[in-house]
């Protein structure tokens, strides 16, 4: 396993501690805020006498830079609590321009920015008006695969101010990963924040597209250094960003760590999130995100919805990743508060069962607050570790990772991969396309169907392509008139994965390309079949549908069909909509087209037997209607309707078996 080393933990300028936070705790930070005005008077007792005369020539009415953190905290200038009055005030007073109140937020960051630079190792500055700073190991083979650790300030904080608290620059050369320090805009009482989840911590309603920035932070990182996996990082409003990239399609996020910070108010709003592992740290004292869960006492909104609390944040994701909750790990407890005595911390994790070897941990901080006064405990290497764990996980699953099946990087700029089966002899392969739905992502996307898995007992090639990302930050194909390029893009999602079909075809024989997509990728897959996908033999949509003209189809090739749709589907419904620029057919009508493009006898329809697809719902509750008398070329066509199944069904684990077994067994009579 390769392991991000773990750092020798030195106490920094302890006042940072106090402005990190989303918010104050009182009194639980009394005591911390005593501790550090000690320790700071010991460091200026200590501090040579050109910086004290530097002090000194300080206007009276300027607060000491590195007095500010404490005088917020003391005050309550820079508390959520404050800031509540403040509010009311800035809405009276409007708003000042981000320009300036991005100077004034300034003079704290370059303060700390020098007591960061011998401790960080190649500092690249990225994104442009909006800088992040991206820190690499030195004298490092840049093209060698390592982690990217993003990590992310709480409210009222910055960057480096996060880092000092964390103290993961430190450990960049001995640990070689690198280290992505981005910052939030600033608000209108001037504290940064980032645009996380409904509640937290946009308070002003900005909207600033923060997936879309550390996205593309991400993305101009990878210019300098190969990174295979991202990792996020959060305190506080953070945490609460790090949990929105988890639900986000952040190519390479494979865990998040988020430390006082919550999830969405309701798991639907993360309806398709990656199979990601998280760990949440928590203070059961914290008053300001609550350990037990509820609305945040000191947000100024009175309609903000309760956020879960720490266990049921981590028990959502370890259901969604189908881990057994019943055997939960309970690990020795450690040391991450200096404020509490003793080893005050309890581990509890959940990892059996959970798809692709993920993790769900929660360290519990009994009696913690919102800031946990962290250096000189196993806070830092504790995470490091955890986080070095992880870094055993690939983007597929562990028998796609195994030395059986070989990886090739295809089309262009906008690359996707080829997966197939290393010992494959000489006979031709079927490649299949999997396609994901709308806000979606490629990697949450194979472990939702499960192909990937399959590659070596079945015998094929796989490519699981991503889509491309609208104005607004959302993941689309732009396949039909209705679904779901909605802001316009002109791209060309069928020459782009007809060229990566082309490119297969020049690394492994192809005996026959299948497209499989979900709900927006189910209608891509509808709409390769009407324009041709070279080499195209059938298309399973699940959830999805096709243009609402049929003329659109007009000259069409005939290809096998089989159409899965849940019957209480009220995302695209299973009967149709006129909606949506000329809307789409339902899933009957969908079946009928196809069935008569393919010259079939529309009225033999055979009820096949019923099965069971949908783990959540009791019985055989998938009906199976098949054409294929008279059809051309043994084309076969299907439906197979989920009685009761919304849009997004919790299939059992034979599922990536059936729908392969169709693929390849019967889509064709012959």
């Amino acid at each position: 396993m390769r392991q991000i080393a773990m750092p020798l933990l030195g106490w920094l300028a302890i006042v940072a501690i106090l402005v990190v936070a989303c918010t104050s705790d009182e009194p639980a930070e009394r005591q911390q805020l005593q501790q550090a005005e000690s320790v700071t008077q010991a460091q200026r007792d200590n501090e040579p006498a050109a910086q004290q005369q530097q002090r000194q020539r300080q206007p009276a009415d300027q607060p000491d830079k590195d007095d500010q953190p404490e005088a917020s905290q003391a005050d309550s200038k820079q508390s959520e609590t404050q800031s509540v009055t403040q509010v009311e005030d800035a809405a009276q007073e409007g708003q000042e321009t981000e320009r300036q109140s991005q100077s004034e937020g300034s003079e704290a960051e370059q303060d700390v920015q020098a007591q960061q630079e011998e401790a960080a190792g190649t500092e690249i500055v990225l994104g442009g008006e909006r800088p992040a700073r991206l820190l690499l190991p030195h004298s490092a083979d840049l093209t060698q695969s390592r982690p990217l650790i993003v990590l992310l300030h709480g409210y009222s904080s910055f960057a480096r101010q996060a880092d000092q608290y964390f103290q993961f620059s430190q450990s960049v050369d001995d640990g070689g990963f690198g280290l992505l320090l981005p910052n939030g805009t600033i608000d209108q009482i001037r504290n940064r924040f980032w645009n996380a989840t409904p509640e937290c911590c946009d308070i002003f309603g900005a909207e600033p597209d923060d997936v879309g920035y550390i996205k593309a932070l991400i993305e101009e990182a990878s210019a300098y250094a190969v990174f295979d996996q991202v990792f996020a990082v959060g305190h506080s409003n953070g945490g609460f960003m790090a949990y929105r990239l988890a639900c986000e399609d952040v190519p390479g996020l494979t865990a998040i760590v988020s430390l006082a910070g919550g999830a969405y108010a309701e798991p639907e709003e993360c309806r398709v999130p990656a199979p990601l592992s998280v760990l949440q740290i928590h203070g059961t004292k914290d008053q300001s995100v609550l350990y037990e869960g509820g609305r945040l006492p000191d947000h100024p909104a009175p309609d903000r919805r309760p956020v879960p609390g720490a266990k049921d944040s981590v028990l959502r994701w370890a259901e969604r990743a189908g881990c057994v909750i019943e055997d939960a790990e309970f690990f020795p407890p450690i040391d991450t508060d200096a404020a509490v005595e003793g080893a005050e911390t309890s581990i509890v994790r959940f990892a059996n069962g959970c798809a692709q070897g993920t993790v769900m941990e929660l360290w519990t901080i009994e009696g913690g607050g919102h800031i946990p006064l962290v250096w000189g405990t196993d806070f830092t290497p504790g995470i490091l570790k955890w986080l070095a764990d992880r870094y055993d996980l690939e983007s597929v699953s562990d028998e796609a990772a195994g030395s059986g099946v070989e990886t090739h990087t295809i089309g262009g700029e906008r690359s996707a991969q080829l997966l197939l089966p290393r010992d494959r002899g000489d006979e031709p392969l079927p490649l299949v396309l999997s396609l994901h739905g709308y806000q979606g992502e490629a990697e949450a996307h194979d472990w939702y169907f499960g192909l990937s898995a399959r590659i070596l007992g079945w015998d094929f090639a796989l490519i699981t392509p991503q889509g491309t990302t609208d104005s607004r930050g959302y993941a689309f194909w732009n396949a039909t008139d209705g679904c779901c390029n909605f802001t316009g893009s002109e791209v060309d999602d069928f020459a782009w994965l007809n060229q990566l079909v082309a490119e297969a075809r020049e690394i492994v024989d192809l005996s026959g390309v299948y497209v499989v997509g979900y709900s927006n990728g189910g209608f891509m897959a509808y709409r390769l079949a009407c324009d041709g996908l070279d080499g195209l033999v059938a298309i399973v949509s699940l959830a999805g549908s096709s243009f609402g003209d049929p003329e659109r189809c007009e000259g069409a090739e005939p290809v096998s069909v089989l159409q899965i749709h849940g019957s209480d589907d009220l995302d695209i419904p299973y009967v149709g909509t006129l909606e949506y620029e000329g809307g789409y057919p339902g899933a009957v009508e969908l079946i009928n087209r196809w069935a008569e493009r393919a010259d079939c006898d529309v009225d033999a329809v055979v009820a096949l037997s019923s099965m069971d697809l949908e783990a959540t719902i009791q019985g055989a509750e998938t009906s199976v209607q098949q054409v294929r008398d008279g059809c051309a070329d043994g084309i076969t066509i299907e439906l197979w309707t989920i009685e009761g199944a919304d849009h997004f069904p919790s299939f059992r684990d034979d599922w990536p078996d059936r729908l392969l077994a169709w693929l390849f067994d019967e889509s064709r009579a012959n």
